[in-house]
């Protein structure tokens, strides 16, 4: 599904609060002057998404394996769009799962899916190794403890 919705630079002056909304729930909002579109409005985890997934494919051979993120190393980076582009690359790179992905970024497993299918970044199901379903199990059973 294409989540889209165009708007005029008219439109967009009477009715800013409603693109962003729009925005905010997952549309790209396309302002357009005499039919030719001019920018865009996302919101601003899909773009930073977005950017994380351009610069993995930019630079893929850049991540290190071996490198465990924890929530220090989360904390230690200077924004979230640091953060987004460490946890997307490692996801993209098959370094973590798309749950642990979700864990990092305290997002919903669910919302993470939405968005990145929403933003174009394919979606890897599945463990492919038996590494990555232990660490798949592991992950369940503390959630499991956790609620």
């Amino acid at each position: 599904m294409y989540y889209q919705q165009r708007i005029s630079k008219t439109d967009l002056a009477r009715n800013t609060h409603q693109a962003i909304r729009e925005a905010q729930r997952g549309y790209t909002v396309v302002v357009e002057n005499h039919g030719q579109a001019e920018v865009a409005i996302v919101d601003i985890l899909d773009f930073q998404l977005q950017r994380a997934a351009i610069r993995y494919f930019s630079s893929p051979h850049l991540l290190d394996e071996d490198v465990e993120i924890t929530d220090a190393v989360m904390e230690s980076l200077p924004d979230d769009q640091a953060r987004c582009d460490l946890v997307v690359g490692h996801y993209l790179a098959v370094h973590i799962s798309l749950g642990r992905a979700a864990e990092l970024l305290k997002l919903p497993f669910d919302d993470l899916r939405t968005r990145l299918v929403r933003s174009g970044i394919s979606l890897r199901i599945g463990p492919e190794t038996i590494e990555e379903l232990r660490a798949e199990v592991a992950l369940l059973k503390k959630l499991d403890k956790d609620s």
